[in-house]
């Protein structure tokens, strides 16, 4: 019988009745050892070339499934400060809605949000603290999962350009700090319930820029929060609950480890339903207590600071072993590192032949 010539898959002839794919499988036998080197050099020599907050940004982009992109201070929400009083050298002094973590009011600061669809939200937030024009003193970035609860942050401070580079070009791009000075300043021990603090300093923000779950009250309540990275992996959120409890009746309240006695349950709670608070200006309809939103609390409750303080008491009972776990308190674990998926296969040689193939189109 005559031979019949048919066209290899490497674009070569062979004879039928040979080894099916023989070009192909002497190559996987001659070549695949080095085209392992190879794409092993490759992998290192990007790895190598990455830095520590280069290799957290690509963990929490695969995580996330949005990245942080390069973005302008100045292009963000300024966030209002309305009714302000001055100080000595006309520093504002007192106003309607003080931030919350450093409790002052904060002329020129601007919120963003970055990324808002049904999968993740990216947010920016450039805290002004009187520096000039195009200046900084504190920007933060959280990045979040709103299906798988990963949440990533970033952090920077000093006397910052508003024009921000994005994490994944390195601390060489952008004066970030680094992931492990990041888990340091310890977000989470304040962002304890969710990845989001709905305070009223942020709520006045409208239009695009509007704090994502802003008019939700049940936010923070069920939805998942986990932790990306290394330096974080010990971070650890604990959902605290008193039964009949009005202050957990439409979200969770937390308590963590990472930075004690603060959080929502041990400190925002007693604050949101405090008769005053520093900087902040008298209760009014102009400058409501926090908590609850509604109806508007334009004056001191008794009865909802006590239910606040019975949260508190309970979160406080966090480092018990066991954990309290009755109707009277409850705390339980609902925040801790995050686990990526299983790796998809390993390629394997004919994967890596196929590399090579294509690396040597441009060749023939």
């Amino acid at each position: 019988m005559t031979p019949v010539m048919v066209l290899g898959s490497a674009g070569r002839r062979r004879r039928d009745g040979q080894q099916p794919n023989g070009i192909r499988a002497s190559v996987q036998g001659r070549w695949a050892p080095f085209a392992a080197v190879v794409i092993a050099l490759i992998l290192l020599m990007s790895h190598a070339r990455a830095d520590a907050l280069q290799d957290y940004a690509g963990q929490c982009d695969a995580a996330v499934g949005a990245t942080v992109p390069d973005f302008d201070c100045d292009a963000g929400t300024e966030v209002p400060v309305t009714n302000p009083t001055f100080g000595p050298g006309n520093i504002v002094n007192r106003c309607d809605r003080p931030n919350r973590l450093n409790q002052e009011c904060d002329p020129g600061s601007k919120f963003q949000v970055l990324t808002n669809n049904t999968n993740a939200t990216v947010v920016g937030h450039c805290r002004k603290r009187n520096l000039g024009p195009g200046e900084f003193a504190d920007i933060a970035v959280i990045q979040y999962n709103k299906t798988n609860g990963a949440t990533c942050f970033y952090q920077a401070l000093g006397t910052l350009p508003g024009k921000v580079k994005a994490p994944s070009k390195g601390t060489g791009a952008w004066p970030w700090i680094s992931p492990s000075g990041t888990a340091g300043i310890g977000c989470g021990g304040c962002h304890d319930n969710g990845p989001l603090i709905r305070s009223p300093y942020l709520n006045q923000v409208t239009g695009p820029n509007a704090l994502p779950g802003a008019a939700d009250f049940s936010f923070n309540s069920t939805q998942p929060y986990s932790f990306v990275g290394t330096d974080f992996a010990s971070w650890k959120a604990y959902k605290v609950e008193v039964a009949g409890n009005e202050c957990v009746t439409c979200h969770r309240l937390g308590v963590n480890k990472i930075r004690p006695g603060n959080g929502t349950a041990l400190d925002f709670g007693i604050r949101a339903t405090s008769s005053s608070e520093p900087q902040k200006n008298p209760p009014s309809a102009a400058s409501p207590i926090w908590m609850p939103p509604s109806p508007v609390q334009t004056a001191f409750s008794q009865t909802h600071a006590n239910s606040a303080k019975a949260i508190h008491d309970c979160a406080a009972r966090v480092t018990e072993n066991p954990l309290p776990n009755t109707s009277a308190c409850k705390i339980t674990l609902f925040a801790k590192a995050y686990v990526p998926p299983p790796p998809g296969p390993a390629p394997n040689a004919v994967t890596m032949i196929t590399i090579m193939e294509l690396l040597q189109m441009p060749l023939h």
